[in-house]
């Protein structure tokens, strides 16, 4: 009995927390993130924090789809409807470099910056270069540590 105990103790496959699957995983990253922008209480996410724990979190939606994907298919009809705008020839790119502009330059409240967050996630995966090499290192490094897959 003792030995069954050993054998399942301990973090399994580099799984910190454990197997959550992808669904889970964007329920956590959710309620940390909801909690954190509320600030109430002992979780309290800056502008910053919480464009991070959106990114996180626009991630895992990805990775969950179903009910979850939501998020990325609105991004994606405005980001579609800036690509196709007044504007011209707007590179996917282009659209990610102006997000962290204004992410990191301007004073946004830690909700609008964990919209922006979550956005961030289908913008980055979309935009190649870059952005698509820190989308999926992120993607790679959640699925081995939250064991999302």
């Amino acid at each position: 009995m003792f030995t069954l105990a050993a054998a399942h103790a301990g973090i399994q496959g580099g799984q910190i927390l454990g197997t959550l699957g992808a669904s889970g995983a964007a329920l956590a990253a959710t309620v940390i993130l909801v909690m954190g922008v509320k600030g109430q209480h002992k979780i309290k996410l800056d502008q910053m924090q919480a464009a991070i724990v959106g990114l996180v979190a626009g991630t895992l939606y990805a990775t969950a789809a179903s009910i979850w994907s939501t998020p990325a298919n609105v991004t994606k009809g405005l980001t579609a409807a800036i690509q196709g705008g007044v504007g011209g020839n707007v590179g996917i790119g282009a659209i990610a470099v102006c997000l962290v502009a204004i992410i990191y330059g301007k004073k946004l409240k830690p909700r609008t910056s964990a919209l922006f967050g979550i956005a961030a996630a289908t913008i980055f995966a979309a935009a190649g270069g870059i952005w698509g090499v820190l989308n999926t290192t992120l993607a790679a490094f959640l699925n081995q540590a939250l064991g999302v897959a």
